[in-house]
């Protein structure tokens, strides 16, 4: 048995889903608690930038994320909410995983270190990310092969965002710098 869909793609998806329900573009400011949010509405300008509109602040609901822990959307997330009942709600999911450019700033031995987010300034060049801080990641070439503390300060490189298994699940940072590779003649 087979049925006949006339939806290829997701605006019309859209248009059928809220079609008799009130939407509206948005952007997080907060996090409030769990997962919760302050936002406030935007619109797109002649340019095509999103910009605030106007001084009304809305708490929207990410469905996507557990109602027991907190939220991880960062501030200034765009999204479209969708009034239910009242209610409004969006749908964003958390990235399974990213990846930055990090600086190493000290090791903290056992494969684990200290690093800093950085943001290209030219070819080659970085600095310090605005608002970033200390995180700890551990590389996973040297979980295994040693007593670590073998990549050096001011080192760049590309930490991983991955999540655990844990109840809740905690952030955490990977990277892989071949620090014991070894060449043969």
């Amino acid at each position: 048995m087979s049925g006949k869909n006339n939806y290829y793609d997701a605006l019309e998806r859209w248009t059928e889903v809220a079609g008799s329900k009130a939407a509206q573009l948005v952007k997080i400011t907060t996090h409030d608690q769990l997962n919760k949010y302050t936002a406030r509405p935007i619109a797109f300008d002649a340019a095509g930038e999103a910009e605030t509109v106007g001084s009304e602040t809305m708490t929207v609901t990410n469905l996507a994320e557990p109602t027991d822990t907190d939220g991880l959307l960062p501030d200034n997330t765009k999204a479209v909410a969708i009034d239910v009942g009242g209610r409004w709600i969006v749908f964003i999911r958390p990235t399974g995983s990213a990846m930055f450019p990090a600086k190493i700033t000290a090791s903290q031995g056992n494969a684990a270190y200290t690093v800093r987010e950085q943001v290209a300034t030219g070819a080659g060049t970085f600095t310090d990310a605005p608002g970033a801080t200390n995180l700890t990641a551990h590389n996973l070439a040297e979980l295994s092969l040693g007593p670590g503390a073998a990549v050096g300060n001011d080192t760049i490189i590309l930490a991983l965002t991955i999540t655990d298994n844990g109840t809740p699940a905690t952030t955490r940072y990977v990277f892989d710098h071949p620090a014991y590779a070894k060449y043969l003649d």
